[in-house]
């Protein structure tokens, strides 16, 4: 129910939450986590087999209707929750610029909106919880940064009153608030990992990464940022993710395979050393072998794993002088000139397989970067052998 023109607000009645009227059931919410924790449970009480919150009456109807609405906290959901906790401390710190999409909220009963001279209200009773239909791992990341004992006060204290958005849909039926759920989530468009980590100019590794391709020239505009793959026709050399996952891989080794397009802890590293490090080593590979690499359809030297692997051979470059660094370098080249790159059989079980129809199949990187690293490496391996070329 609209009721324009009030004279005052009645305070007892609940928690008024100002904004805007867009439609009869669409209200745009200003708000902050102070506010939003008094209208909204915790996401994790509502999970099915939660013990937090069964003294409440209510908790079991909100349980029931949470399922219809909203998918449960867990897998890359649930996982995420502890990294966006992170985001909105640093967020509101003032340690890093970011953004928080507003949360969209939902009521089955009509709410009251009111408004007193220029400023509109809509009021959530006393006892009523919005569920959250689309942002709810940034409310689950709310409650917890609420409940955690490890922040100071002033941090806190930020929290509380950093303002929020909030869309709040009230007045339809469970129904309605199912399809909004899916017009939210299924019809965005998610861009893809490439085009996500270029996009991160937070990420240390990513800087590193905009330094390596500025200082090869051999890379420069042919690092393709929109694909994760290189089409047969493309006159790219590398994809971006291929290229992270070699510097990754040179900070942490091949174990770095382990990280994907996640944050990767470098703490303690030497960012510097890694950037000159990589400039030299993947710069040698892919000026010693850029036919070979180009080649994608006969030759296996600019696949994934492969590029994986080379660049974990950088980790040992690390901690060397500039002396030993370059000696130690033109070893690993000299031992890599004698590989076999032509995707044939001697590449069976360690980079991949024949297909029915006897076309050599590459398997993903996660799944063979560890066998083609040791085929690349280890002289006592009979990977090693397979793939090395008699000196």
């Amino acid at each position: 129910m609209t009721r324009p023109d009030a004279t005052d607000l009645d305070l007892s009645a609940g928690s008024y939450v100002k904004g805007v009227q867009l439609t009869p059931t669409t209200f745009m919410a200003v708000t902050t986590f102070r506010q939003l924790r008094t209208v909204t449970r915790d996401p994790d009480v509502l999970q099915p087999g939660s013990k937090r919150g069964n003294d409440d009456p209510n908790i079991e109807g909100e349980r029931a209707i949470h399922e219809l609405i909203q998918r449960a906290m867990s897998g890359n959901k649930k996982s995420n929750v502890p990294r966006y906790t992170t985001y909105i401390e640093r967020l509101v710190r003032g340690e890093a610029p970011g953004v928080l999409p507003p949360i969209h909220l939902w009521s089955a009963p009509c709410l009251d909106v009111v408004t007193v001279g220029s400023t509109t209200y809509v009021l959530v009773p006393n006892g009523e919880h919005l569920l959250a239909i689309d942002g709810e791992t940034q409310l689950a990341a709310h409650h917890a940064l609420g409940r955690s004992g490890v922040i100071d006060g002033d941090t806190r204290n930020k929290h509380q009153n950093f303002p929020l958005g909030a869309v709040i849909h009230h007045g339809t039926p469970v129904v309605t608030a199912r399809q909004y759920f899916h017009d939210l989530n299924i019809l965005a468009v998610r861009p893809n990992t490439s085009l996500g980590l270029a996009m991160d100019t937070q990420d240390p590794v990513m800087q590193v990464v905009s330094d390596v391709e500025l200082g090869i020239e051999l890379l420069a505009g042919r690092v393709e940022k929109m694909s994760r793959q290189l089409s047969k026709t493309s006159s790219k050399i590398v994809t971006l993710q291929a290229l992270r996952q070699m510097v990754v891989n040179i900070i942490k080794g091949i174990s770095g395979i382990q990280y994907g397009a996640r944050p990767v802890p470098v703490d303690g590293v030497d960012l510097r050393q890694v950037t000159t490090v990589a400039i030299d080593w993947i710069g040698a590979y892919l000026e010693e072998f850029e036919p070979e690499v180009l080649d994608r359809d006969r030759s296996l030297a600019g696949n994934s794993s492969v590029l994986a692997a080379v660049g974990a051979m950088g980790h040992d470059l690390l901690n060397l002088d500039a002396d030993e660094r370059r000696h130690s370098q033109a070893l690993l080249l000299r031992t890599l000139h004698r590989v076999d790159w032509s995707k044939d059989k001697h590449w069976v079980g360690i980079a991949g397989s024949y297909t029915s129809r006897g076309v050599f199949s590459v398997k993903g990187t996660k799944e063979v970067a560890y066998a083609v690293y040791s085929a690349l490496t280890d002289d006592e391996s009979g990977g090693y052998h397979q793939v090395h070329l008699a000196p």
